[in-house]
């Protein structure tokens, strides 16, 4: 797809990757609806771009805040031709079984069920115009489970199944499907999580990424209509080793009758 006068819808937009991803996008010549829950936050990041940006207020994990949002960005731009799903939280750092009810439920509602509201907001106009692309931001986290971080792992595991699901879902309509899998980025929530302890030392001390690369990483995914997106090559050997560790599982069937796979 070509991006140039394109519209652009991304939650989380009022600072990190959100932000970032809408620098690489005015690069391109796009035009911004840039939501968030701190509508002060999209504001700031809106202005620079003049009449070709608006900022919007949003709960993702309303389906009526979302219904708002998208009479808005129509009226205003008339279309939305990318969407993407980038709001998120995270979670302190937790056994699974020590995570509290209401913080596990309101992770998977932000960073999962948010996701697929902006889906059901803007699938089918896209499926209906025979055009667009979806952008959903996982993490790391999404490919890869890490101890005292179940609930985000589970939350963002969940949107690299609805992504996969959604490619396969929508390309018969011309309208594309990536994943974003980020790692350590520069944001408020993970200069955060570093002042809290909960990223570890360790993890921090590889620095943080500038979110304007991720953003144009997933411009440039856009274009290619390119599914998965990972900006965090180090993790490579790592997930060698998860896939090697699954395909080794693939040895003789449990029932004889139905054999074993090459």
């Amino acid at each position: 797809m070509k991006l140039s006068d394109k519209v652009a819808f991304i939650t989380g937009g009022g600072g990190g990757i959100g932000a970032g991803i809408a620098q690489a996008f005015a690069e391109k010549g796009m035009k911004l609806v840039l939501a968030d829950i701190n509508l002060a936050h999209a504001e700031e990041q809106a202005k620079p771009f003049g009449d070709n940006a608006i900022a919007l207020q949003i709960d993702v994990t309303s389906l009526e805040s979302w219904a708002v949002a998208k009479a808005v960005a129509y009226e205003t731009f008339g279309r939305v031709d990318v969407l993407c799903n980038n709001a998120g939280i995270s979670q302190p750092r937790q056994p699974l079984d020590q995570v509290p009810p209401d913080t596990f439920a309101k992770v998977m509602a932000v960073n999962t069920t948010g996701v697929y509201n902006g889906v059901v907001t803007f699938a089918d106009d896209m499926r209906q115009r025979g055009s667009g692309h979806i952008v959903n931001t996982a993490s790391m986290n999404g490919l890869l489970a890490f101890g005292t971080f179940g609930a985000y792992s589970a939350s963002k595991f969940a949107v690299t199944a609805m992504s996969e699901a959604l490619r396969d879902e929508l390309a018969p309509y011309n309208v594309g499907v990536s994943v974003l899998f980020p790692g350590l980025t520069r944001s408020r929530m993970s200069e955060a999580d570093i002042a809290s302890g909960d990223i570890p030392e360790e993890v921090a001390a590889q620095g943080l990424t500038d979110p304007v690369y991720l953003g144009r990483a997933v411009a440039n995914a856009i274009e290619n209509n390119q599914l998965y997106v990972i900006s965090h090559p180090v993790y490579k050997a790592v997930l060698e080793k998860r896939y090697a560790e699954i395909l080794a599982a693939h040895g003789q069937s449990a029932q004889e009758a139905f054999g074993t796979s090459d």
